[in-house]
């Protein structure tokens, strides 16, 4: 980790730094779609369209809001050196694959929260795994919220239990949907590489189990990873009920989405914060009408980008992620 700095001037070393901390963030399929520029005092955060699911994620909405969740680590990494990444949003509209800018300027000590957020940073992974039968602390659960809405989002808990049935039938519906297309089932398996394999992007199969998952009642129903061709090498989950909520935000416009992925990081690092997790569930937002059923089912002005399942459990490996050098160009943009 490179020394704390009081000035805005950044070396080599500490730029690589900086990125390496904002690729920890999650990404659908662990597909990494970020890129980054640094032109000696601003960074860039872009958009990696060859890495996009172009079954799952045709508008982009998902890989928008990876980058999203890259961007508020870029932020903290920045605020741990003592620094402050001054943002702007969508900075040239005619390159809407420049998500944002990121200049680096003086700014204050780093505040506990952002402290405390960057402190759980290495630890932070999507939970695949088994969760405990702990129920999730109610502190806990306001103090979720509360990250969220620092990030311009709102994070909705699902607690009523017609509601939450509904909710846990669009959910099976949407993954039967998807596992039910050839192309949708071919995407996954690109993102999905064998267990000798050597890549350092998608998901290893050390992260999921052999078979397709058993969603229990009350349970999110997850993600074939497996798909019949026996990879998985993790134990096959049964899961006790836990917290479920949606993220979600104000409007539905690209600048939302890159929102949304800076309000999950925030939910995601102050829960693993307090040895919390999150298994993120993004099936059921990919298909136009069930996403639109699930808006009605929270009874929600705003547009629902996620839903997240909560619990507390050991920590457990993290998936892999690209080397540096191939995220990043220190070169001026053009």
């Amino acid at each position: 980790m490179p020394s704390q700095i009081n000035h805005p001037g950044l070396n080599e070393s500490q730029v690589q730094w900086v990125v390496s901390q904002a690729a920890r963030a999650p990404s659908v399929l662990n597909t990494q779609p970020w890129r980054f520029e640094w032109d000696g005092k601003s960074f860039a955060v872009i958009a990696d369209l060859g890495r996009g699911l172009v079954v799952s994620d045709p508008v982009g909405r998902e890989l928008v809001i990876s980058c999203g969740a890259a961007l508020l680590n870029l932020r903290l990494a920045l605020r741990h050196l003592g620094l402050y990444g001054r943002v702007q949003v969508f900075p040239d509209r005619q390159d809407p694959h420049l998500l944002a800018t990121v200049e680096v300027v003086d700014g204050p000590p780093i505040d506990p929260a952002q402290k405390l957020w960057f402190s759980a940073l290495p630890r932070r992974h999507t939970h695949r795994a088994q969760f405990s039968d702990r129920p999730l602390d109610p502190a806990l659960a306001v103090r979720l919220q509360e990250a969220a809405e620092s990030e311009g989002a709102v994070l909705e808990y699902v607690r009523d239990p017609g509601p939450t049935r509904r909710i846990l039938d669009l959910a099976r519906t949407a993954e039967a949907l998807r596992s039910s297309d050839p192309e949708a089932r071919a995407e996954m398996a690109q993102w999905t590489p064998e267990p000798t394999s050597p890549r350092r992007d998608g998901v290893p199969a050390r992260a999921y189990s052999s078979g397709p998952p058993a969603a229990g009642q009350g349970d999110l129903a997850g993600r074939d990873f497996d798909l019949g061709r026996d990879f998985g090498r993790a134990d096959p989950e049964q899961q006790p009920p836990t917290a479920i909520a949606a993220l979600v935000t104000q409007q539905d416009l690209a600048p939302d989405w890159l929102q949304a992925g800076q309000a999950l990081e925030a939910v995601l690092l102050a829960a693993a914060a307090e040895w919390a997790f999150a298994s993120i569930h993004s099936r059921i937002t990919e298909v136009p009408n069930l996403r639109a059923e699930l808006r009605r089912e929270l009874a929600t002005a705003g547009y629902p980008q996620l839903l997240l399942r909560f619990g507390y459990a050991e920590a457990s490996a993290t998936t892999p992620r690209r080397p540096t050098s191939e995220v990043i160009d220190l070169t001026t943009r053009a």
